[in-house]
Protein backbone atom coordinates (compact mmCIF):
# COMPACT_ATOMS: atom_id res chain seq x y z
CA UNK A 1 0.00 0.00 0.00
CA UNK A 2 1.13 3.42 -0.69
CA UNK A 3 3.28 5.40 1.77
CA UNK A 4 1.87 8.95 2.84
CA UNK A 5 3.88 11.99 3.85
CA UNK A 6 1.65 15.39 4.95
CA UNK A 7 3.37 18.09 3.48
CA UNK A 8 3.39 20.93 5.99
CA UNK A 9 3.80 23.83 3.57
CA UNK A 10 1.10 25.34 1.94
CA UNK A 11 0.35 24.32 -1.66
CA UNK A 12 -0.88 27.59 -2.76
CA UNK A 13 -5.06 27.01 -2.62
CA UNK A 14 -5.27 28.04 1.18
CA UNK A 15 -6.76 31.36 0.02
CA UNK A 16 -9.57 29.54 -2.11
CA UNK A 17 -10.30 27.09 0.43
CA UNK A 18 -10.75 29.96 3.25
CA UNK A 19 -8.52 28.18 5.43
CA UNK A 20 -4.58 28.02 6.35
CA UNK A 21 -2.88 24.82 4.75
CA UNK A 22 -1.14 24.51 8.57
CA UNK A 23 -4.86 23.45 9.85
CA UNK A 24 -5.91 20.35 7.19
CA UNK A 25 -9.17 20.83 8.49
CA UNK A 26 -11.77 18.10 7.12
CA UNK A 27 -13.91 21.00 5.79
CA UNK A 28 -11.25 22.80 3.55
CA UNK A 29 -10.81 19.46 1.87
CA UNK A 30 -14.50 18.68 1.28
CA UNK A 31 -14.71 22.16 0.33
CA UNK A 32 -12.10 21.55 -2.02
CA UNK A 33 -13.14 18.42 -3.67
CA UNK A 34 -16.55 19.33 -4.36
CA UNK A 35 -15.43 22.36 -5.79
CA UNK A 36 -12.33 20.30 -7.81
CA UNK A 37 -9.38 22.82 -5.94
CA UNK A 38 -6.30 21.56 -4.89
CA UNK A 39 -6.43 19.85 -1.71
CA UNK A 40 -4.78 21.84 1.09
CA UNK A 41 -2.41 19.63 2.07
CA UNK A 42 -1.33 17.85 -1.13
CA UNK A 43 2.29 15.65 0.09
CA UNK A 44 1.92 12.31 -1.37
CA UNK A 45 5.24 9.50 -1.38
CA UNK A 46 4.23 6.39 -3.34
CA UNK A 47 6.90 3.54 -3.74
CA UNK A 48 7.61 2.69 -7.43
CA UNK A 49 5.34 -0.20 -8.11
CA UNK A 50 2.85 -0.02 -5.40
CA UNK A 51 -0.77 -0.10 -6.35
CA UNK A 52 -3.04 1.93 -3.88
CA UNK A 53 -5.30 -0.60 -2.07
CA UNK A 54 -7.71 1.97 -0.71
CA UNK A 55 -9.88 -0.38 1.53
CA UNK A 56 -7.11 -1.01 3.75
CA UNK A 57 -7.74 2.97 4.83
CA UNK A 58 -11.14 1.49 5.89
CA UNK A 59 -9.88 -1.32 7.64
CA UNK A 60 -7.26 0.78 9.20
CA UNK A 61 -9.59 3.97 10.17
CA UNK A 62 -8.21 6.48 8.08
CA UNK A 63 -9.34 9.78 7.82
CA UNK A 64 -11.00 11.03 4.50
CA UNK A 65 -8.37 13.72 4.60
CA UNK A 66 -5.81 10.60 3.95
CA UNK A 67 -7.46 9.31 1.32
CA UNK A 68 -7.34 12.38 -0.62
CA UNK A 69 -3.93 12.94 0.00
CA UNK A 70 -3.32 9.19 -0.81
CA UNK A 71 -5.34 9.08 -3.72
CA UNK A 72 -4.62 12.68 -5.70
CA UNK A 73 -3.47 12.22 -9.37
CA UNK A 74 -0.62 14.35 -10.47
CA UNK A 75 0.39 14.48 -13.96
CA UNK A 76 2.60 16.91 -16.10
CA UNK A 77 0.55 18.91 -17.86
CA UNK A 78 -2.71 18.14 -16.58
CA UNK A 79 -4.66 21.47 -14.51
CA UNK A 80 -7.71 18.82 -13.66
CA UNK A 81 -7.88 17.94 -10.14
CA UNK A 82 -8.69 14.05 -9.80
CA UNK A 83 -8.19 10.98 -7.95
CA UNK A 84 -7.47 7.54 -8.67
CA UNK A 85 -6.57 4.33 -6.76
CA UNK A 86 -8.03 0.49 -6.10
CA UNK A 87 -11.06 -0.76 -3.85
CA UNK A 88 -11.10 -4.53 -3.41
CA UNK A 89 -14.38 -6.32 -3.69
CA UNK A 90 -13.39 -9.59 -2.82
CA UNK A 91 -9.93 -10.27 -0.80
CA UNK A 92 -9.78 -13.95 -1.22
CA UNK A 93 -10.06 -13.45 -4.95
CA UNK A 94 -8.10 -10.48 -5.20
CA UNK A 95 -10.81 -8.74 -6.93
CA UNK A 96 -9.80 -4.84 -6.94
CA UNK A 97 -11.91 -2.10 -9.52
CA UNK A 98 -10.03 0.72 -10.51
CA UNK A 99 -11.40 3.83 -10.32
CA UNK A 100 -10.70 7.61 -11.59
CA UNK A 101 -12.83 10.48 -10.32
CA UNK A 102 -13.05 13.96 -10.98
CA UNK A 103 -14.84 16.20 -9.21
CA UNK A 104 -17.02 18.88 -10.95
CA UNK A 105 -14.90 21.35 -11.77
CA UNK A 106 -17.33 24.09 -12.11
CA UNK A 107 -19.93 23.11 -9.97
CA UNK A 108 -23.48 25.26 -9.68
CA UNK A 109 -24.58 23.74 -6.48
CA UNK A 110 -22.81 22.60 -3.30
CA UNK A 111 -23.36 18.84 -3.98
CA UNK A 112 -23.37 18.73 -7.49
CA UNK A 113 -24.24 15.29 -9.30
CA UNK A 114 -21.89 12.10 -9.35
CA UNK A 115 -22.12 9.90 -12.45
CA UNK A 116 -20.21 6.65 -12.35
CA UNK A 117 -19.86 6.13 -15.78
CA UNK A 118 -18.72 2.20 -17.38
CA UNK A 119 -18.74 0.85 -20.78
CA UNK A 120 -19.47 -1.81 -22.31
CA UNK A 121 -17.44 -4.31 -24.31
CA UNK A 122 -17.69 -7.24 -22.83
CA UNK A 123 -14.09 -5.99 -21.62
CA UNK A 124 -13.92 -2.33 -22.49
CA UNK A 125 -12.40 -0.25 -20.03
CA UNK A 126 -13.99 2.72 -19.12
CA UNK A 127 -10.42 4.84 -19.78
CA UNK A 128 -12.34 5.02 -22.72
CA UNK A 129 -15.37 7.02 -21.68
CA UNK A 130 -12.60 9.10 -19.94
CA UNK A 131 -10.58 9.98 -22.74
CA UNK A 132 -12.54 9.67 -25.62
CA UNK A 133 -16.46 10.14 -25.13
CA UNK A 134 -17.24 12.47 -21.88
CA UNK A 135 -14.46 12.65 -19.45
CA UNK A 136 -12.17 15.94 -19.24
CA UNK A 137 -8.93 14.44 -20.66
CA UNK A 138 -7.36 13.55 -24.43
CA UNK A 139 -4.35 12.53 -25.76
CA UNK A 140 -2.88 13.78 -28.97
CA UNK A 141 -1.09 11.93 -31.94
CA UNK A 142 2.24 12.87 -30.36
CA UNK A 143 1.08 11.57 -26.82
CA UNK A 144 0.70 14.83 -24.68
CA UNK A 145 -2.45 15.21 -22.71
CA UNK A 146 -4.90 18.19 -22.18
CA UNK A 147 -8.10 18.89 -21.03
CA UNK A 148 -10.84 18.60 -23.56
CA UNK A 149 -12.81 21.84 -23.94
CA UNK A 150 -16.28 20.13 -24.47
CA UNK A 151 -16.32 17.38 -21.31
CA UNK A 152 -19.36 16.19 -18.74
CA UNK A 153 -16.75 17.18 -15.65
CA UNK A 154 -17.29 20.75 -15.37
CA UNK A 155 -21.19 20.40 -13.83
CA UNK A 156 -21.15 17.08 -12.48
CA UNK A 157 -18.06 14.93 -10.52
CA UNK A 158 -17.58 11.82 -13.22
CA UNK A 159 -16.29 8.80 -11.69
CA UNK A 160 -14.97 5.91 -14.45
CA UNK A 161 -14.41 2.38 -13.19
CA UNK A 162 -12.82 -0.69 -15.19
CA UNK A 163 -15.23 -2.98 -14.70
CA UNK A 164 -15.41 -5.87 -14.32
CA UNK A 165 -12.09 -7.44 -12.69
CA UNK A 166 -9.53 -8.23 -15.69
CA UNK A 167 -10.61 -5.48 -17.79
CA UNK A 168 -8.37 -2.53 -17.89
CA UNK A 169 -6.59 -1.45 -14.63
CA UNK A 170 -8.72 -3.86 -12.76
CA UNK A 171 -7.16 -7.05 -11.85
CA UNK A 172 -7.90 -10.38 -9.76
CA UNK A 173 -6.26 -13.94 -9.78
CA UNK A 174 -6.08 -16.12 -12.67
CA UNK A 175 -9.09 -17.33 -13.72
CA UNK A 176 -11.04 -15.99 -10.48
CA UNK A 177 -12.71 -13.19 -13.68
CA UNK A 178 -16.69 -12.69 -12.98
CA UNK A 179 -19.22 -14.49 -15.95
CA UNK A 180 -22.40 -13.53 -15.08
CA UNK A 181 -23.79 -9.90 -14.81
CA UNK A 182 -25.58 -10.43 -11.21
CA UNK A 183 -22.14 -11.26 -9.85
CA UNK A 184 -20.77 -7.81 -11.90
CA UNK A 185 -23.95 -6.31 -10.44
CA UNK A 186 -22.68 -7.57 -6.80
CA UNK A 187 -19.15 -5.93 -7.40
CA UNK A 188 -19.82 -2.86 -8.11
CA UNK A 189 -22.39 -2.32 -5.25
CA UNK A 190 -19.62 -3.47 -3.06
CA UNK A 191 -17.15 -1.11 -4.84
CA UNK A 192 -19.92 1.59 -4.92
CA UNK A 193 -20.48 1.09 -0.90
CA UNK A 194 -16.71 1.33 0.24
CA UNK A 195 -16.09 4.63 -2.17
CA UNK A 196 -19.11 6.39 -0.78
CA UNK A 197 -17.43 5.69 2.56
CA UNK A 198 -13.78 6.59 1.55
CA UNK A 199 -15.23 9.71 0.18
CA UNK A 200 -17.96 10.56 2.62
CA UNK A 201 -18.58 14.28 0.66
CA UNK A 202 -19.80 12.36 -2.16
CA UNK A 203 -22.86 10.66 0.56
CA UNK A 204 -25.54 13.15 0.12
CA UNK A 205 -24.92 13.98 -3.93
CA UNK A 206 -27.33 12.52 -6.10
CA UNK A 207 -26.06 9.66 -8.19
CA UNK A 208 -26.44 8.68 -11.91
CA UNK A 209 -25.38 5.06 -13.19
CA UNK A 210 -24.79 5.46 -17.25
CA UNK A 211 -22.78 3.76 -19.53
CA UNK A 212 -22.80 2.55 -23.58
CA UNK A 213 -23.16 -0.87 -25.35
CA UNK A 214 -22.75 -3.88 -23.17
CA UNK A 215 -23.18 -1.76 -19.91
CA UNK A 216 -26.49 -1.55 -21.55
CA UNK A 217 -26.86 -4.85 -19.31
CA UNK A 218 -23.89 -3.68 -16.21
CA UNK A 219 -26.40 -0.34 -15.29
CA UNK A 220 -29.74 -1.59 -15.26
CA UNK A 221 -28.53 -5.02 -13.07
CA UNK A 222 -26.24 -2.59 -11.04
CA UNK A 223 -29.09 -0.06 -10.40
CA UNK A 224 -31.43 -3.02 -9.58
CA UNK A 225 -28.85 -4.51 -6.77
CA UNK A 226 -28.78 -0.52 -5.05
CA UNK A 227 -32.59 -0.57 -5.42
CA UNK A 228 -32.54 -3.99 -3.69
CA UNK A 229 -30.39 -3.72 -1.20
CA UNK A 230 -31.73 0.10 -0.22
CA UNK A 231 -35.48 -1.41 0.14
CA UNK A 232 -34.67 -4.21 1.85
CA UNK A 233 -37.01 -4.79 5.04
CA UNK A 234 -34.87 -7.45 6.19
CA UNK A 235 -32.15 -5.43 7.74
CA UNK A 236 -31.27 -1.64 7.61
CA UNK A 237 -28.84 -1.01 4.37
CA UNK A 238 -24.86 -0.76 4.98
CA UNK A 239 -24.99 2.82 3.54
CA UNK A 240 -27.89 5.02 2.26
CA UNK A 241 -27.43 5.56 -1.85
CA UNK A 242 -28.92 8.64 -3.55
CA UNK A 243 -29.47 6.85 -6.79
CA UNK A 244 -31.96 9.28 -8.83
CA UNK A 245 -31.64 7.54 -12.13
CA UNK A 246 -29.81 5.78 -14.72
CA UNK A 247 -28.83 6.42 -18.29
CA UNK A 248 -27.89 4.01 -21.18
CA UNK A 249 -26.21 4.90 -24.99
CA UNK A 250 -26.96 2.21 -27.63
CA UNK A 251 -27.35 0.24 -24.94
CA UNK A 252 -27.62 -4.17 -25.77
CA UNK A 253 -29.93 -4.53 -23.03
CA UNK A 254 -31.36 -7.51 -24.17
CA UNK A 255 -29.32 -9.45 -26.70
CA UNK A 256 -31.39 -12.41 -27.22
CA UNK A 257 -34.47 -9.97 -28.16
CA UNK A 258 -32.23 -7.12 -29.81
CA UNK A 259 -30.18 -8.72 -32.19
CA UNK A 260 -32.81 -10.54 -34.25
CA UNK A 261 -33.08 -7.24 -35.74
CA UNK A 262 -29.93 -5.87 -36.26
CA UNK A 263 -30.01 -6.74 -40.21
CA UNK A 264 -33.26 -4.49 -40.48
CA UNK A 265 -31.16 -1.27 -40.50
CA UNK A 266 -28.66 -2.35 -42.63
CA UNK A 267 -31.49 -3.09 -45.02
CA UNK A 268 -33.40 -0.22 -44.31
CA UNK A 269 -29.46 1.86 -45.20
CA UNK A 270 -29.57 -0.30 -48.72
CA UNK A 271 -26.70 -2.15 -47.09
CA UNK A 272 -28.23 -5.93 -47.69
CA UNK A 273 -31.18 -7.49 -50.28
CA UNK A 274 -33.81 -8.47 -48.57
CA UNK A 275 -32.52 -12.43 -49.16
CA UNK A 276 -29.01 -11.31 -47.25
CA UNK A 277 -31.36 -9.91 -44.27
CA UNK A 278 -33.06 -12.90 -44.13
CA UNK A 279 -30.27 -15.46 -44.27
CA UNK A 280 -28.32 -12.97 -41.50
CA UNK A 281 -31.37 -13.21 -39.51
CA UNK A 282 -31.39 -17.16 -39.14
CA UNK A 283 -27.61 -16.70 -38.84
CA UNK A 284 -28.04 -14.74 -35.92
CA UNK A 285 -31.36 -16.86 -34.03
CA UNK A 286 -29.70 -20.16 -34.73
CA UNK A 287 -26.45 -18.66 -32.72
CA UNK A 288 -28.92 -17.58 -29.58
CA UNK A 289 -30.69 -21.07 -29.96
CA UNK A 290 -27.00 -22.73 -30.17
CA UNK A 291 -26.73 -20.94 -26.64
CA UNK A 292 -29.57 -21.30 -25.10
CA UNK A 293 -30.94 -24.95 -26.10
CA UNK A 294 -27.43 -26.65 -26.55
CA UNK A 295 -25.03 -24.43 -23.88
CA UNK A 296 -22.53 -24.32 -26.76
CA UNK A 297 -22.46 -20.56 -25.35
CA UNK A 298 -18.52 -19.40 -26.67
CA UNK A 299 -19.16 -21.55 -29.60
CA UNK A 300 -22.49 -18.85 -30.22
CA UNK A 301 -20.76 -15.47 -29.05
CA UNK A 302 -17.96 -16.21 -31.59
CA UNK A 303 -20.60 -16.54 -34.36
CA UNK A 304 -22.06 -13.52 -33.63
CA UNK A 305 -19.06 -11.58 -33.21
CA UNK A 306 -18.51 -12.57 -36.74
CA UNK A 307 -21.51 -11.52 -37.97
CA UNK A 308 -21.66 -8.47 -36.01
CA UNK A 309 -17.91 -7.52 -36.49
CA UNK A 310 -16.60 -9.55 -39.22
CA UNK A 311 -18.82 -9.82 -41.92
CA UNK A 312 -19.29 -5.55 -41.57
CA UNK A 313 -15.62 -5.85 -42.19
CA UNK A 314 -15.38 -8.42 -45.05
CA UNK A 315 -18.39 -7.45 -47.02
CA UNK A 316 -19.70 -3.94 -45.89
CA UNK A 317 -16.31 -2.34 -46.53
CA UNK A 318 -15.77 -0.94 -42.53
CA UNK A 319 -12.95 -1.25 -40.64
CA UNK A 320 -15.11 -0.20 -37.88
CA UNK A 321 -19.35 -0.60 -37.45
CA UNK A 322 -19.65 2.54 -34.57
CA UNK A 323 -21.51 4.82 -37.50
CA UNK A 324 -22.88 4.36 -40.45
CA UNK A 325 -21.49 7.99 -41.76
CA UNK A 326 -18.21 6.67 -40.93
CA UNK A 327 -15.92 3.92 -42.91
CA UNK A 328 -12.72 4.00 -40.97
CA UNK A 329 -11.09 3.14 -37.38
CA UNK A 330 -11.45 5.91 -34.77
CA UNK A 331 -7.87 7.14 -33.76
CA UNK A 332 -7.32 6.94 -30.10
CA UNK A 333 -3.57 7.79 -28.41
CA UNK A 334 -4.55 7.14 -24.76
CA UNK A 335 -3.35 3.33 -24.73
CA UNK A 336 -0.22 4.08 -25.11
CA UNK A 337 -0.31 6.99 -22.74
CA UNK A 338 -1.40 4.71 -20.15
CA UNK A 339 1.13 2.50 -20.28
CA UNK A 340 3.86 5.13 -19.53
CA UNK A 341 5.74 3.94 -16.23
CA UNK A 342 5.28 7.21 -14.78
CA UNK A 343 1.44 7.66 -15.78
CA UNK A 344 1.09 4.77 -14.18
CA UNK A 345 2.88 5.96 -10.76
CA UNK A 346 0.97 8.72 -10.98
CA UNK A 347 -2.50 6.56 -11.18
CA UNK A 348 -1.38 4.22 -8.21
CA UNK A 349 -1.78 0.95 -10.44
CA UNK A 350 0.42 -2.01 -10.13
CA UNK A 351 2.63 -1.97 -13.13
CA UNK A 352 0.89 -3.71 -15.83
CA UNK A 353 0.57 -3.93 -19.91
CA UNK A 354 -2.97 -1.80 -20.15
CA UNK A 355 -5.15 -2.50 -23.11
CA UNK A 356 -8.35 -0.59 -23.69
CA UNK A 357 -10.23 -4.53 -24.54
CA UNK A 358 -9.57 -7.57 -22.52
CA UNK A 359 -10.70 -9.79 -25.86
CA UNK A 360 -11.28 -12.83 -23.68
CA UNK A 361 -14.15 -11.26 -21.48
CA UNK A 362 -16.54 -11.92 -23.77
CA UNK A 363 -16.04 -15.85 -23.82
CA UNK A 364 -15.42 -15.85 -20.03
CA UNK A 365 -19.08 -14.23 -20.15
CA UNK A 366 -20.40 -16.04 -22.97
CA UNK A 367 -23.33 -18.24 -20.87
CA UNK A 368 -24.78 -15.00 -19.54
CA UNK A 369 -24.00 -12.97 -23.01
CA UNK A 370 -27.68 -13.29 -24.20
CA UNK A 371 -29.49 -12.87 -21.10
CA UNK A 372 -30.92 -9.58 -20.92
CA UNK A 373 -32.09 -6.98 -18.09
CA UNK A 374 -35.91 -6.89 -18.98
CA UNK A 375 -37.08 -7.32 -15.44
CA UNK A 376 -34.39 -4.93 -14.11
CA UNK A 377 -35.22 -2.08 -16.83
CA UNK A 378 -39.52 -2.18 -15.83
CA UNK A 379 -38.65 -1.62 -12.50
CA UNK A 380 -36.42 1.10 -12.72
CA UNK A 381 -38.95 2.69 -15.11
CA UNK A 382 -41.58 2.64 -11.78
CA UNK A 383 -39.31 3.89 -9.88
CA UNK A 384 -36.51 6.30 -10.99
CA UNK A 385 -35.34 8.63 -13.69
CA UNK A 386 -34.31 6.84 -17.24
CA UNK A 387 -32.28 7.92 -20.22
CA UNK A 388 -32.46 5.59 -22.96
CA UNK A 389 -30.34 7.31 -26.08
CA UNK A 390 -29.32 5.86 -29.35
CA UNK A 391 -26.87 7.67 -32.46
CA UNK A 392 -29.08 7.93 -34.92
CA UNK A 393 -26.08 6.81 -36.85
CA UNK A 394 -25.36 3.51 -34.80
CA UNK A 395 -24.74 0.35 -37.20
CA UNK A 396 -23.86 -1.55 -33.89
CA UNK A 397 -27.23 -0.91 -31.78
CA UNK A 398 -29.29 0.50 -34.32
CA UNK A 399 -32.72 2.80 -33.06
CA UNK A 400 -34.75 -0.09 -34.58
CA UNK A 401 -32.91 -2.34 -31.87
CA UNK A 402 -33.92 0.16 -29.49
CA UNK A 403 -36.88 0.62 -29.97
CA UNK A 404 -37.66 -3.07 -30.38
CA UNK A 405 -36.58 -4.09 -26.95
CA UNK A 406 -39.12 -0.50 -25.63
CA UNK A 407 -41.88 -1.82 -27.23
CA UNK A 408 -41.65 -4.95 -25.19
CA UNK A 409 -41.14 -3.91 -21.87
CA UNK A 410 -44.12 -3.76 -19.63
CA UNK A 411 -44.75 -0.44 -17.11
CA UNK A 412 -47.20 1.98 -16.30
CA UNK A 413 -46.16 4.22 -19.29
CA UNK A 414 -46.14 1.48 -21.97
CA UNK A 415 -48.88 2.63 -24.23
CA UNK A 416 -48.41 6.44 -23.37
CA UNK A 417 -44.74 6.13 -24.78
CA UNK A 418 -45.67 4.36 -27.88
CA UNK A 419 -48.75 6.49 -28.49
CA UNK A 420 -46.25 9.74 -27.82
CA UNK A 421 -45.06 12.33 -30.46
CA UNK A 422 -41.67 13.17 -30.67
CA UNK A 423 -40.26 16.67 -30.12
CA UNK A 424 -37.67 17.68 -32.51
CA UNK A 425 -34.99 18.87 -29.95
CA UNK A 426 -32.70 22.20 -31.24
CA UNK A 427 -29.54 23.53 -29.78
CA UNK A 428 -28.84 26.86 -28.90
CA UNK A 429 -27.70 28.01 -32.18
CA UNK A 430 -31.11 26.75 -33.65
CA UNK A 431 -29.73 23.39 -35.21
CA UNK A 432 -31.66 20.14 -34.96
CA UNK A 433 -29.81 18.02 -32.14
CA UNK A 434 -32.38 15.13 -32.44
CA UNK A 435 -35.75 13.96 -31.07
CA UNK A 436 -36.71 13.49 -27.75
CA UNK A 437 -39.99 11.37 -26.00
CA UNK A 438 -40.93 12.10 -22.77
CA UNK A 439 -43.25 9.78 -20.59
CA UNK A 440 -43.29 9.94 -16.73
CA UNK A 441 -39.78 9.69 -15.72
CA UNK A 442 -38.38 7.79 -18.83
CA UNK A 443 -36.73 10.10 -21.67
CA UNK A 444 -36.10 8.36 -24.96
CA UNK A 445 -33.35 10.77 -27.07
CA UNK A 446 -32.34 10.60 -30.46
CA UNK A 447 -28.93 12.03 -31.82
CA UNK A 448 -28.90 13.46 -35.01
CA UNK A 449 -25.67 12.79 -37.11
CA UNK A 450 -24.09 10.20 -34.14
CA UNK A 451 -23.24 6.69 -34.08
CA UNK A 452 -22.78 4.08 -31.33
CA UNK A 453 -20.36 6.49 -29.27
CA UNK A 454 -22.48 9.45 -29.78
CA UNK A 455 -20.24 11.78 -27.12
CA UNK A 456 -17.55 11.28 -29.65
CA UNK A 457 -19.69 12.47 -32.46
CA UNK A 458 -21.64 14.93 -31.43
CA UNK A 459 -19.83 16.15 -27.92
CA UNK A 460 -21.80 19.30 -27.76
CA UNK A 461 -25.10 17.65 -28.24
CA UNK A 462 -24.22 14.81 -25.51
CA UNK A 463 -23.63 17.28 -23.26
CA UNK A 464 -26.67 19.02 -23.66
CA UNK A 465 -28.46 16.24 -23.34
CA UNK A 466 -26.93 14.76 -19.92
CA UNK A 467 -27.16 18.45 -18.82
CA UNK A 468 -31.20 18.57 -19.19
CA UNK A 469 -31.95 14.75 -18.39
CA UNK A 470 -30.04 15.77 -14.77
CA UNK A 471 -32.11 19.01 -14.55
CA UNK A 472 -35.06 17.96 -15.16
CA UNK A 473 -35.15 20.55 -18.39
CA UNK A 474 -37.49 20.96 -21.25
CA UNK A 475 -35.90 19.47 -24.22
CA UNK A 476 -38.48 21.56 -26.73
CA UNK A 477 -36.52 24.73 -25.38
CA UNK A 478 -33.21 25.75 -26.31
CA UNK A 479 -30.19 25.79 -23.79
CA UNK A 480 -29.57 29.55 -23.40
Amino acid sequence: MAAIESDETCCGKSEACGQTCHNQSKNCDEECISQSKEPCHVGISQPEGQPLFLSKFLEDNRTPEDVLTASRVVLPNVDVVSYSGYITVNPELEHNLFFWLFPAKNAKSEKPPLVLYLNGGPGNSSMIGLFEEVGPLKVGPDGEIAEKSTHWAKDFSLLFVDNPVGVGFSFCKPDTELKTNLAVADSLYEFLIQFLQLYPQFQQNDLYLGGLSYAGKYVPAFAHKIHQEQTTEEEPPRLLVNLKGIFIGGGFCSPEKMLPVFPEFLTAVGMLTERKKEAMVDKIQYSIDKSRHLAKHEEAVTDIVDIVFGNSRRKLGYEEVDNLLITKEYEWHFEHYLNRPEVQHALHVRPTQYTKCADKMPLTMAGDFFSGVVSELELLLENYKVLMFSGQMDLVVSTLMTEHLLSDLSWSGRDDYLQADKVTWKDKHGEVAGYVTKVNSFTRVVIRNAGHRSAIDQPEWTLEMITKFINDEDFSRPTN
